[in-house]
């Protein structure tokens, strides 16, 4: 992509203060340029009196000098946008602060609202997961942001002013052998005052550090053979179990552990049992991790603003959109393979007994003709195994790990041997079952391949009946010259014979004749 600006954000939180640059091209694609990171804990600086104290404004200000510095260096940055959250709420002198950053910095920070935050929250997840109903939760430094949303659109939110750095000091600094339960005692007081926050049996779905470290925890504890933390969830169970046993370490073990950040190793106690709380009090299945965030929500506002979009309309599109444009895929060739696809599997769908609707295989089979042979752009000889490598070591959006790996699987179908070795390591994540259903719409989609072979679009439509016998007639009806889809159609039916145990006929018809 060509990028023709950047954006700068700086998130001034109350644990850590974070300069994020995003490039921009003119259609309004973009990608991550710069991520950095300071732990201020800026919380920890709020005096007696509720000020921030002037150790604590020298500490922001040298991290923000650092960050303009940054900045200045880079080129095309359009728009810098700083804004701050609980600290600097909750800091009686926050406009001496703010007037202070301006002067010595030149920058302009727009203190948030905690609703706003929440909102922020909330943004971020509708428009970068699959999740249409849920609950956010945002357990910053000083102050957690919690929302309801269903049909994507938002019902309920709200700040409370207590987070994971606050608590700490509260319930863990001094060693109290009963923090653990004056803290659940707490939380749950705090949350039952919403009616909204209990007994929903939505998913809930945590942003920020510690909902992050406590996915990358799990994964490693799991052995989890999946890349990507973004859309990771935990069972309800399994989280309470982490949750315990994080509280039963020492210090000096957490800081030690694999996944968890060792400036988190002891805010990850109360940050940890707020969430817990949460998701027992709401008696969800899952909780889940979204990548997108505070930063990303604000970053959404003003893109999609630029785009003249309230929200995006379908997050997986998006993401198919951006990919497209990454890998340089051949947009009409991919909807012309798609819909030779479909032609085959309305014809044999009475073939396939699973326990799966028509509509389940019609979206994987969609999205796999999306994506497949992207991994052709790296290299065309093993595009086959390209293309699996890349959908399952890369974040999309909007789909969820495990059809992450089914759309791996049927795009990057070549034969049943390969979909077998390429699946054996995912064995947690998939079916036999699954499996089967993958090698018919993998052979399906390869079949529609061959049928556009030199992509000249030389087969006008397939025609595919089901004898008595319920064996497969497939008549291509053609234009000019197709020699080479014919080759490759007779070569690879086998794949569709072996998947559906009965055989194909394939026939090539003139339509001009």
């Amino acid at each position: 992509m060509e990028i023709v600006q950047k954006h700068a954000m700086i998130d001034i939180g109350s644990n850590s203060i974070r300069l994020v640059i995003i490039g921009v091209d003119r259609d309004y694609f973009f990608k991550e340029l710069l991520n950095f990171k300071a732990v201020a804990r800026l919380s920890n600086f709020i005096d007696e009196n509720n000020n921030l104290s002037r150790e604590g404004t020298s500490v922001l200000l040298t991290v923000l000098k650092r960050f303009q510095s940054i900045i200045e260096r880079e080129r095309d940055v359009l728009v810098v946008d700083a804004f701050a959250t609980a600290a600097m709420r909750k800091a009686k002198n926050r406009e001496a602060v703010l007037k202070l950053i301006l002067e010595q910095t030149g920058l302009t920070v727009r203190l948030l609202s905690g609703i706003k935050e929440a909102y922020y929250g909330y943004y971020a997840i509708i428009n970068s997961t699959f999740v249409e109903d849920g609950i956010s939760i945002d357990i910053g430094g000083g102050s957690t942001e919690v929302t309801m949303f269903k049909n994507r659109k938002l019902i309920h939110s709200h700040s409370f002013p207590f987070g994971a750095v606050t608590l700490y000091k509260t319930f863990y600094k001094n060693g109290d052998p009963n923090a653990g339960e004056k803290l659940e005692a707490y939380i749950k007081k705090a949350f039952s005052s919403f009616d909204w926050l209990c007994g929903n049996q939505l998913p809930i779905i945590g942003i920020g550090g510690t909902a992050r470290n406590l996915a990358r925890i799990d994964q490693l504890q799991e052995h989890y053979p999946m890349v990507g933390l973004h859309q990771y969830t935990i069972p309800r169970g399994r989280l309470d179990e982490l949750t315990k046993k994080l509280a039963s370490m020492t210090i000096e073990e957490r800081e030690s552990m694999d996944g968890l950040s060792k400036d988190r190793a002891d805010i990850i106690l109360p940050a940890s049992g707020v969430i817990n709380m949460l998701v027992k009090m709401n008696h969800g299945d899952t909780f889940m991790l979204s990548g997108d965030g505070l930063r990303e929500g604000v970053f959404y506002e003003w893109v999609l603003g630029q785009r003249g979009e309230e929200r995006i309309p379908y997050v997986l599109n998006e993401s198919l959109r951006q990919m497209r444009r990454n890998f340089n895929l051949d947009s009409n060739h991919t909807a012309y393979v798609k819909t030779l696809a479909f032609q085959v599997l309305e014809g044999i769908l009475v073939l396939l007994k699973e326990k799966v609707s028509d509509r389940r295989i019609a979206w994987l089979l969609s999205h796999s003709a999306d994506l497949a042979y992207l991994g052709e752009f790296v290299n065309n000889e093993s595009s086959s195994a390209q293309t699996f490598y890349l959908l399952t070591n890369i974040n999309i959006n909007g789909i969820s790990h495990h059809d992450r790996l089914a759309v791996a699987l049927v795009s990057s179908f070549k034969n049943r041997s390969n979909l077998i070795d390429f699946a054996k390591p995912f064995q947690q994540l998939v079916t036999k079952e699954e499996l089967r259903l993958y090698e018919t719409l993998g052979a399906v989609l390869r079949l529609a391949h061959d049928f556009d072979r030199t992509k000249l679009h030389v087969v006008d439509r397939l025609s595919v009946k089901l004898t008595k016998k319920k064996q497969v007639q497939i008549t291509a009806y053609y234009h000019n010259d197709a020699y080479f889809e014919e080759q490759a159609a007779q070569r690879h039916k086998k794949h569709l014979e072996r998947a559906l145990k009965t055989s194909v006929a394939i026939q090539f018809k003139n339509a001009d004749e």
